[in-house]
């Protein structure tokens, strides 16, 4: 069995120990998947309970109260999220 330095890769060589998986990167890139679609649920979460709360309000232009039921939609979505992920 030939041994080479790591770095110089041969199809013919064979290693003396197998390629170990980057469990660290992996499960980063996990976490970051869970991150980005949970920020996406809280966006559509937090629509819904906006547009629930403003059905029958005036909405055309910004006012306090429309800043104020949004602020409050995605504080109560958030609140539903870690109920339900349990963080």
């Amino acid at each position: 069995m030939q041994f080479q330095p790591c770095g110089i890769r041969s199809p013919n060589v064979r290693y003396p120990y197998p390629m170990g998986e980057m469990k660290r990167a992996n499960a980063r890139e996990n976490d970051d998947r869970q991150r980005d679609r949970f920020a996406s649920t809280l966006v559509i979460a937090a629509a819904i309970i906006c547009a629930v709360r403003l059905a029958r309000d005036d909405i055309s232009r910004p006012s306090p109260r429309l800043f104020a039921a949004v602020a409050d939609s995605v504080s109560l979505a958030t609140t539903i999220l870690r109920k339900v992920v349990g963080r």
